[in-house]
């Protein structure tokens, strides 16, 4: 019964095709060039294979964030929450509720499209943020990679 199931996944194409890493690359390297390497992976979060991986197929890993860099973070993730929900009950008013709220329609929806764009730009960093160093990993995202790579 399992198989049936796994085969009906299979051909309805919800699962994706693994791709697996068994090749091996072997190079010398120095002391120093070593500490270098194992230095620059931590500060990105990455293993050295990780790493190494990631600049050889021309990627440039981005630090991790310090302490302080996560809580500005947390802390523009809850502006962003305030300024959808004050934006998502504004949307809820009809009309004239608007009007007799803010009594300035012009002002007022003026004021709504920027902060949709601030929102909107504040959501697409905080996603970047988030999605930090995690190619190659069958990632086609040519942006990521270095100029000349």
């Amino acid at each position: 019964m399992a198989h049936k199931e796994d085969t009906s996944k299979q051909q309805s194409g919800q699962e994706k095709p693994v791709t697996r890493r068994d090749k091996v690359v072997v190079t010398k390297v120095t002391e120093q060039e070593l500490a270098q390497i194992k230095s620059s992976a931590d500060q990105c979060g990455m293993t050295r294979s990780d790493f190494i991986r990631a600049r050889a197929l021309g990627y440039k890993p981005r630090l991790r964030l310090s302490n302080a860099a996560l809580d500005g973070l947390r802390q523009l993730a809850a502006c962003r929450t305030d300024m959808v929900n004050f934006a998502n009950a504004l949307h809820g008013l009809s009309d004239n509720e608007k009007i007799r709220l803010f009594r300035q329609q012009p002002t007022m929806l003026e004021w709504y499209e920027k902060v949709a764009y601030i929102t909107n730009r504040v959501t697409d960093f905080l996603q970047s943020a988030q999605t930090a160093n995690s190619y190659p990993a069958g990632t086609t995202n040519e942006e990521a990679k270095e100029d000349g790579a």
